[in-house]
């Protein structure tokens, strides 16, 4: 298809939308960097999205300007925010409730108005024609989208909860403007296919024994992003936005083998290296012997190290994160936390006991936060390791749960307060392991703690993610040698 006059096709929005350097063992890739394959050739595409922005956050941004200054008569202007809308930080949320009338600020920043005012009004004055997307859903585990999976959120922290999809909608319909409905398009696909086969278009941080471990779900690899143009630019088919004419002709499904060019050919799996006294001693926090203290996992990068809690108060250990910008997390995916351990030997039964008192939970406490008692089969020492999934039992705040081959299992939603106390135990009596949350316990068999690290195990006491607690009355003894039956 050749046109005498192409438009240049700008592009806003969030880290689903925009591009990143390659890191990783699938990297993450927006949709943004994949509409091009979808449009005539010649017509030219200016990603200008940022990862962890809102619509709010990107106004500051000097890519924001440059749309102001660049966007001109007969381009295009695809708008695809609402992630980091919903979340309750003051620089980000917007309220997903107000109509795009409403310029009032005492409830938040209308999404809609935002939107309205700073995006579509831009676009119009400069002669181009904006197209509203719908943001895609996070990958649900449980194939359920009714919730935050689906940009529904609830009221929280002083912030209103609100369907950020149907804002979008509702603004779409009210000043004229086509939208792209991605939210609708990928839960359908994802339901079509259920969790095992729409994990294929996430991306995976890391390789653990040749299998792919850290699976983000909210990001997409190549395929994944492929497939998200490919949904954008059939619907776009579908629509009255002139922008249609400028489609590449036939639209077509990017095929499966395509899957395979998701994984960075030049990604070398990283090497665990056992803990040892060398990298005790350049640990960020200090505990008496033979505790250690050390923040490790997905927490958002080394530089973070600092912003959780470790220390020692007389007998008690206090544990936890209450940064502005809330750090680490227990998920389906992979974990990341803050924790004081003891290492044991792979063979030794033993008992543990202490009691856990909440000190504070943040406002960004959520079904990711957690804490309590954990024996896990490696650590590391104050290292970002983002696609962390190794084997563990636990006994805490999400009751009595483990990771086995990168499943989280049995972990209950996070509920808990200030002030709530929890008696935790775990126990090894030869091949058994047995964790007890108040009067509640549970019992595994030949579980597989020699997977990463064959010659140790941790007992941790751990808290992850906008909450503080301390153990007290804490109890260890070493009782023998596990043998097999």
């Amino acid at each position: 298809m050749t046109h005498s006059s192409l438009p240049t096709v700008y592009v806003v929005g969030d880290s689903t939308v925009c591009s990143f350097p390659a890191a990783g063992y699938q990297p993450k890739f927006g949709y943004g960097t994949r509409l091009s394959r979808y449009l005539a050739q010649g017509v030219a595409v200016k990603n200008l999205a940022l990862s962890g922005r809102s619509s709010k956050s990107f106004l500051t941004e000097p890519q924001y300007a440059e749309l102001c200054r660049s966007l001109s008569s007969g381009d295009y202007l695809v708008i695809g925010f609402g992630h980091n809308d919903e979340k309750r930080e003051e620089e980000r949320y917007t309220n997903a409730n107000l109509p795009y009338t409403c310029a009032d600020t005492s409830l938040g920043l209308s999404f809609a108005y935002n939107l309205y005012a700073n995006y579509i009004t831009l676009a119009r004055d400069r002669g181009a024609t904006p197209i509203l997307c719908t943001p895609i859903v996070r990958l649900s585990e449980s194939d359920d989208y009714s919730g935050v999976c689906g940009h529904i959120t609830a009221s929280a922290g002083g912030y209103e909860g609100g369907d950020y999809p149907a804002a979008i909608r509702r603004l779409g319909r009210d000043a004229g403007v086509t939208v792209i409905d991605l939210t609708r398009a990928s839960m359908e696909r994802y339901l079509r296919l259920g969790h095992a086969s729409a994990a294929r278009f996430h991306a995976y941080a890391a390789t653990s024994g040749g299998r792919p471990v850290g699976l983000d779900g909210t990001h997409l690899n190549s395929f994944g992003a492929a497939w998200t143009a490919y949904d954008w630019a059939c619907l776009l088919a579908e629509s009255d936005c002139p922008l249609k004419n400028f489609l590449a002709s036939p639209l077509l499904p990017p095929a499966d083998e395509e899957y395979a060019l998701a994984a960075d050919p030049s990604y070398v799996e990283p090497v665990y290296r056992p803990f040892d006294a060398a990298a005790a001693a350049g640990l960020h926090f200090k505990l008496p012997a033979p505790l250690y203290g050390s923040v490790m996992g997905d927490f958002g990068g080394a530089e973070h190290v600092g912003e959780f809690e470790i220390y020692d108060r007389g007998d008690d250990i206090v544990v936890g994160n209450m940064s502005t910008v809330p750090r680490g997390k227990i998920s389906s995916s992979a974990d990341g936390f803050a924790a004081a351990f003891i290492r044991l030997p792979a063979d030794a039964n033993f008992r543990a006991s202490a009691v856990c008192t909440v000190l504070g939970v943040g406002e960004e406490a959520d079904g990711q936060s957690a804490f309590g008692m954990m024996l896990r089969d490696d650590i590391y020492a104050d290292e970002y390791f983002p696609a962390l999934a190794s084997n563990y039992v636990a006994a805490g705040s999400g009751g009595t749960f483990c990771r086995l081959n990168g499943k989280l299992c049995g972990c209950s939603p996070f509920a808990a307060a200030a002030g709530d106390t929890f008696t935790l135990s775990i126990e090894r009596i030869n091949q058994q392991i047995r964790a007890r949350v108040n009067d509640r316990s549970q019992s595994w068999y030949d579980f597989d703690l020699a997977a990463v690290d064959a010659q140790s195990d941790y007992l941790c006491l751990f808290a992850a993610r906008h909450v503080l607690v301390r153990f007290s009355g804490i109890k260890f003894e070493l009782t023998g040698k596990s043998v097999r039956a």
